[in-house]
């Protein structure tokens, strides 16, 4: 027997729930059978909250702050220097290719502009240079709008694009949510999923392949077609979690968004004077409705590609789900990331199917996305680089899970210990002496929504000294984290004035 081939398919911004939760408002034939007979990690968390810096975690075993790519908007691209899942799994006799969205580069935003989609190719060459063997190229719903990946240069060709940029770019109207214009087959996901599709007719039982599926949705724009909103039922939606007057505690990050007095990308951007405490819930119940059938939409094709896979390896394959983070879905009345490190957006499906498996396996330990790489080239029998931050997932939980997981980005970070979890936050990206800074700190156990500050509660002052102490072994962490542009390293203020080794560690 030759070596299994590996199928990993991923989906951007998925909610936990929308996979996992008992009783859902869509049937969900494609992953809910995978699930059925694979090792399905009910705690697992991502190393970044936002998209690019998750992705590159996947691909190194490296957490953002080791990688150095902490951000969608600046910083490093992946270095092509870095052992990745491609070089090393073809470096083990794989053939590779990637569908859909990569997103291993910051996006070029300063230079967007809502009437043009404008040139891409040195995107595409330094993807490939990742050690792709093939590409079929969709960088993200709005990426795809702005700039000319291989999905927007085909839809330009049947001239479908102009009517899909002028529709959620040029004229978006705050609170409102548009009809995707096209055929259901010309949608950046079905596009994805059948571009996967036509290229596994052309793979053969004989040959070894890591084949990355990477579709773009749940993320925003809100866009699936309209017949996949049929195939939901609201009146059994996953109930929106929030609190009366949660956001009048002035302690929050997020109460800025809420109010639209500050950063609050996404979510905001598409709500009156910027504020999602404007959204009435016959938006949000709108808003859930598209997010559920863009999931629906993914399905069908995880279910025909895993099947069709399936046809060509038998059991001689791997199949691993998961998404790079997850969504607010409406829960504290947000949607986005919005610079939030809730576990709703940090916490994200994990589906695990070994060879030949038939029945599930519900594992409760701790693990982190980080832990995927080692995982993937076990799979494969590759070399796992030494250095890297990862663990394969079956070490993790045979050593009872990660009592310890971080989550980080441009200006923020999460550590989670046991069931308390230490939130930093920044205003904005770059750190001054007077930049805001917020801190929160939550007791899971007692409060799994997040709806009560506990950072300057007595009783936990001990256990936030303790996550406070660890985030500070970590020097690349805060070096990247919480920047300056000085270059120098940064710990956030003390609230007295006085900091934390305000001019090193």
């Amino acid at each position: 027997m030759g070596k299994p081939s590996i199928l990993f398919i991923t989906t951007d911004e998925q909610h936990l729930d929308t996979v996992y939760s008992p009783a859902l408002p869509y049937e969900l034939p494609g992953l809910r059978g995978l699930m059925a007979r694979s090792d399905v990690y009910e705690t697992a968390y991502s190393a970044s909250p936002v998209c690019l810096p998750a992705r590159c975690t996947w691909m190194t075993g490296l957490m953002p702050h080791n990688n150095g790519c902490i951000s969608n908007n600046f910083g490093a691209s992946l270095p092509l220097q870095l052992p990745n899942l491609f070089t090393c799994l073809q470096g083990s006799g794989y053939t590779t290719s990637m569908h859909g969205k990569c997103h291993f580069v910051p996006c070029p935003y300063p230079a967007v502009r809502p009437y043009l989609t404008q040139e891409y190719e040195h995107f595409k060459v330094y993807y490939k240079a990742l050690g792709m063997d093939h590409l079929d190229l969709q960088d993200d719903k709005n990426i795809s709008l702005w700039y000319y990946d291989d999905y927007s240069q085909e839809m330009e060709r049947k001239g479908l694009l102009a009517e899909y940029r002028r529709r959620f770019v040029q004229d978006k109207v705050p609170g409102e949510l548009a009809d995707f214009p096209n055929p259901k087959e010309t949608h950046p996901d079905s596009w994805t999923g059948q571009k996967a599709l036509d290229y596994l007719d052309r793979c053969s039982a004989g040959q070894p392949h890591f084949m990355w599926v990477s579709f773009s949705g749940p993320h925003y724009p809100m866009d699936a077609p309209s017949e996949y909103e049929a195939r939901v039922d609201m009146d059994r939606d996953i109930p929106r979690r929030w609190r009366e007057g949660e956001w009048e505690d002035e302690t929050k990050h997020n109460r800025m968004s809420y109010y639209g007095i500050g950063p609050g990308p996404e979510g905001g951007g598409n709500a009156v004077d910027g504020a999602q405490k404007n959204y009435t819930e016959a938006y949000w119940r709108a808003w859930r409705r598209k997010y559920y059938a863009n999931i629906v939409q993914i399905d069908d094709y995880i279910q025909r590609i895993i099947e069709k896979a399936e046809s060509i390896w038998g059991d001689d394959l791997y199949i691993v789900f998961t998404a790079d983070h997850g969504d607010m879905m409406g829960n504290h009345s947000l949607w986005g990331k919005n610079s939030a490190v809730y576990d709703d957006v940090l916490r994200v499906p994990l589906v695990v199917h070994h060879p030949g498996q038939k029945t599930r396996r519900d594992i409760a330990e701790r693990v982190s996305s980080m832990d995927v790489f080692p995982t993937l080239l076990g799979m494969g029998g590759a070399e796992v680089p030494q250095g890297i931050d990862g663990r394969p997932l079956d070490e993790v939980v045979a050593a009872g899970g990660r009592d310890v997981v971080l989550s980080s980005c441009e200006g923020r970070v999460a550590i989670v210990k046991g069931h308390i979890k230490l939130c930093v936050n920044a205003k904005g990206f770059e750190v001054t002496d007077d930049t805001p800074i917020f801190r929160e700190l939550y007791d899971l156990e007692k409060d799994p929504y997040e709806f009560t500050n506990l950072y300057a509660d007595p009783a936990y002052a001990q256990v936030r000294d303790e996550l406070e102490a660890r985030l500070r072994e970590e020097p690349n962490l805060l070096r990247t984290v919480f920047y300056r542009r000085e270059d120098r390293p940064y710990w956030f203020n003390d609230g007295n004035g006085a900091g934390y080794e305000r001019n090193g560690l």
